[in-house]
C-alpha cells in the first residue's frame, strides 16, 4: 500500500511478536489519526472483530534514518534509498516498538488467548 508519493503510507513488516503474529508498522505524516481510521475500516468492511488486532501508537520518534529516508524518498531517483533508510530507521526502533507491543498484550493478554 502506498497512499502517497515519497514511501509514506507503506505497510513494513518489522517482525514477529512471541506467538509468531507479524508486527507492521504504518506511518502517515501529519495524519496521526489516520492509520486508526484506516484500519477500523479495514476491520468493520471485513467484519473481523476488534480484539483480534491491537494497534499500538508508538510516538517514538524520528531518528536519523527516517529523516534521511523520508527526505530521500523524495528525490525521484534516490527512492529506492529512501525506503532503505526508512526501513533501517524502523528496525533500530523495533526495541522499543516491541516493548510497547508487550505492554499492550500484557494488558490484554487474557483475551489473546
Amino acid at each position: 500500500m502506498n497512499m502517497q508519493d515519497g514511501g509514506e503510507g507503506e505497510i513494513f513488516v518489522i517482525g514477529k511478536d512471541d506467538r509468531g503474529n507479524d508486527i507492521y508498522a504504518l506511518s502517515i505524516k501529519g495524519e496521526r489519526g489516520m492509520p486508526h481510521r484506516l484500519v477500523e475500516s479495514f476491520l468493520r468492511i471485513y467484519k473481523i472483530p476488534r480484539g483480534n488486532l491491537l494497534m499500538v501508537d508508538s510516538g517514538v520518534g524520528d531518528n536519523f534514518f527516517l529523516l534521511a529516508g523520508r527526505l530521500l524518498n523524495r528525490a525521484g531517483l534516490l527512492a529506492a534509498l529512501g525506503r532503505f533508510f526508512t526501513y533501517t530507521g524502523i528496525k533500530k526502533m523495533y526495541g522499543e516498538l516491541t516493548r510497547l507491543s508487550a505492554g499492550v498484550r500484557d494488558g490484554l493478554g487474557k483475551s489473546l488467548d
